[in-house]
């Protein structure tokens, strides 16, 4: 029931699927069923739309298809959710930031048979969720959660799908096919790690970064000591990824990362998902990283203090 969230329920809502958006308050649930959700476009309409939501994931019964949508930190949280949502063919699809932490299912050594500490440190994701069910998903929509059942799509419509296995399956093009339905721009492929790469590499360096500095991407991408900075990292993460045959490129908008949105709304920052990971795939890989290592400290320190501080 968050801000991406809440965009795919209304935007799936207005086809023929029959959804149901999990919240975790009752009274925002009840919010939503009876006003429905309200968002503006990237052109500046309001649209409102009825959705059906709930707090109580039992009350909705299993459904063909389970899109987790929160910060990847919560996922564990969703579990109880996930396992009254699920039936036998019921598809997963985790809308989250980062790596995942399914990175490692069906791939070779070194990451065969293993997990990611840093975004399922207690293995429970890992156990609870068979690798065949999930049709991997990342999201380049910009989108401001305004309070329960309003929000504001500020940008982009683009959302990524690929099986985890690099196959063509039923899951995945039925997942394409509902979003492509709702209007959203969907790219199907048999390579989905690449584009978590490719949208990750931006990410891992100019997140953390803004929170330290508290600048926007102008700033980071034309102050000369920071492009330096961004540019050792990128390359870090760079020769990470292609230990695991990953290659990639990006551009770079002006405006607040997401981290630094959630650093002045005081929430919990996903330095987890978006630096440790890379950092842990980098340890497998025997590749060093060490500034990002250093970036990494350093925006759990600024985030830790600014806790402390409210």
């Amino acid at each position: 029931g968050g801000a991406i969230g809440s965009l795919i329920a209304a935007r799936l809502a207005a086809t023929d699927a029959e959804v149901t958006l999990v919240v975790r308050r009752p009274e925002a649930a009840a919010a939503i069923s009876a006003h429905g959700i309200r968002r503006i476009t990237p052109a500046g309409d309001v649209v409102t739309t009825p959705v059906r939501a709930t707090a109580d994931a039992a009350s909705a019964g299993p459904q063909d298809v389970v899109a987790l949508c929160t910060k990847a930190y919560a996922l564990e949280g969703t579990l109880p959710a996930l396992a009254a949502l699920s039936g036998p063919e019921t598809t997963v699809l985790p809308v989250i930031n980062g790596i995942p932490w399914w990175y490692p299912a069906f791939q070779p050594a070194p990451l065969a048979g293993r997990g990611l500490a840093a975004v399922d440190p207690s293995g429970a994701l890992a156990r609870a969720i068979d690798p065949e069910r999930i049709v991997g998903a990342l999201t380049y929509v910009a989108v401001l959660n305004q309070g329960d059942g309003k929000i504001h799509h500020v940008a982009d419509e683009r959302f990524d799908f690929g099986d985890p296995a690099g196959r063509a399956t039923p899951a995945l093009a039925r997942v394409a096919g509902a979003f492509a339905a709702a209007g959203f721009a969907v790219e199907t492929t048999t390579d989905i790690r690449s584009h978590i790469w490719t949208k990750l590499w931006g990410n891992l360096a100019f997140n953390p970064l803004s929170v330290i500095t508290e600048a926007r991407l102008t700033t980071l991408c034309t102050d000369a000591d920071a492009r330096r900075l961004v540019a050792t990292v990128m390359a870090e993460a760079e020769a990470v990824a292609a230990r695991f045959g990953v290659g990639f490129g990006m551009s770079i908008g002006d405006f607040k990362t997401s981290m630094l949105q959630d650093y002045e709304a005081g929430r919990r920052l996903e330095l987890e998902a978006i630096v440790g990971a890379v950092i842990e795939l980098a340890a497998l890989a025997g590749v060093p990283v060490p500034t990002l290592e250093t970036l990494l400290a350093l925006a759990r320190l600024r985030a830790d203090a600014a806790q402390e501080r409210r």
